[in-house]
């Protein structure tokens, strides 16, 4: 993985075009919503600098991209010295701006995009797959799949106690056998074989949590737009990073998308000169 690039001071002087032929509906969306997803018409800045990153190969967890980022501007200010005019710019100081779902791309300071020709489009809207992560209770009814040894457990949540003389009862709100929460009075168990002695009370949610999937499903409402045509862009960026970008392009290092990932784009990088 080549991030050389960035150790060069953000001189944009080299220009070319880029065009983006859309193979697929896509949904731009810049922020994550609660209930409905409107795309954008046309990718933000930080969408295009993900698109090409994918192209490159550089997937970072957020975790790590702030620690390569802050790598990189030390070696770049040791690279450049103590006198260099740079010295008080963010390229330096390692301060990136991310965009509202949290992205920070690595090219900012290096790549520039103006957009030059944007096509109509055409729009229409589906349910998606929204996967979340959750410690809490949601993940039980949001996840359809889970360790097929819990059967008995899932089971007993779903049956009502048939003890009718208790309060509740007599309201017509009989208790289920187990109940799962997270809130204090539910008791936490280590093992399974503890879990499935259980036949009825209280269990806290992170007992079980371990026997679920990683991530719950949650449908959403999101809208895609149809490109009737191809987005054109003129790019300022360094040599350095010009010559890397146009080699990742022609031999990308995996599917190159838009928006989701089933939102999946041609890209062509066209000629390029001095400015």
């Amino acid at each position: 993985m080549n991030l050389q690039f960035y150790l060069d001071p953000p001189e944009l002087s080299l220009q070319a075009q880029m065009e983006i032929t859309a193979l697929a509906p896509l949904s731009m969306v810049p922020t994550q919503p609660g209930t409905y997803y409107r795309s954008f018409q046309a990718p933000t800045m930080h969408m295009l600098h993900a698109m090409l990153e994918n192209a490159l190969g550089w997937h970072f967890s957020p975790e790590l991209r702030k620690e390569v980022i802050k790598q990189l501007s030390k070696a770049a200010k040791k690279a450049q010295g103590r006198h260099t005019p740079w010295k008080d710019h963010p390229w330096l100081k390692g301060k990136h701006t991310a965009s509202e779902s949290g992205y920070i791309s690595l090219l900012q300071y290096h790549l520039e995009t103006r957009l030059i020709a944007q096509p109509p489009v055409s729009s229409f809207e589906d349910l998606w797959s929204q996967h979340l992560r959750s410690d809490g209770i949601s993940f039980i009814g949001g996840s359809r799949t889970y360790d097929y040894r819990l059967e008995p457990l899932i089971a007993a949540s779903r049956t009502q106690e048939k003890d009718t003389t208790s309060q509740s009862a007599k309201k017509g709100k009989r208790p289920k056998l187990i109940e799962f929460g997270d809130r204090k009075g539910f008791s936490s168990y280590d093992s399974l074989e503890e879990l499935l002695a259980v036949e009825r009370g209280k269990i806290n949610t992170r007992s079980i949590h371990p026997y679920f999937p990683r991530y719950y499903v949650s449908p959403k409402l999101r809208e895609y737009v149809i490109p009737q045509g191809n987005y054109r862009y003129e790019v300022y960026t360094t040599p350095a990073l010009a010559r890397q970008l146009e080699a990742a392009i022609e031999n990308p290092a995996g599917p190159l998308y838009l928006g989701t990932n089933d939102g999946w784009i041609h890209l062509n990088w066209m000629h390029h000169e001095t400015v």
